[in-house]
């Protein structure tokens, strides 16, 4: 299994694309997280928006004949935290994240989903820009 972190960013969608294309390479299947802290940190526009991007990322795969699984993680945890635990709780073979262009000062104050991932996963990386 591929796992590929979603955040609706052009970027996750090209991980996304990418993780179709090796999951065909590797016949295999895709699993597509979005992840939601949850709690009075989430409003209900965030479900929906999570349910969309997720949706999106099943027509993707669908059309390229690629069998996908998409799960929306509302566990208290930050997306890089739930990307690394769940590709551990699935076993993935590969975990695909979306990189973009950010300054200094953003990484410094926001941190970046795709470092945590990178620094902490114990599966192999692909970060795709």
């Amino acid at each position: 299994m591929i796992l590929v972190g979603l955040d609706g960013s052009n970027a996750s969608f090209a991980a996304l694309d990418f993780a179709i294309e090796e999951a065909k390479i590797r016949n295999t299947k895709v699993v597509a997280i979005h992840s939601l802290f949850g709690g009075d940190r989430t409003k209900s526009e965030d479900v929906i928006r999570g349910e969309e991007i997720l949706e999106e990322a099943r027509k993707r795969a669908e059309e390229a004949g690629v069998e996908i699984e998409t799960h929306l993680l509302v566990r208290g945890n930050e997306p890089g935290y739930d990307i690394v635990s769940y590709a551990e709780e699935i076993d993935a073979s590969l975990i695909v994240v979306g990189v973009r262009r950010r300054s200094a000062v953003g990484k410094l104050i926001l941190g970046s989903v795709a470092q945590y991932v990178i620094l902490n996963a114990k599966r192999p990386v692909v970060a795709v820009k």
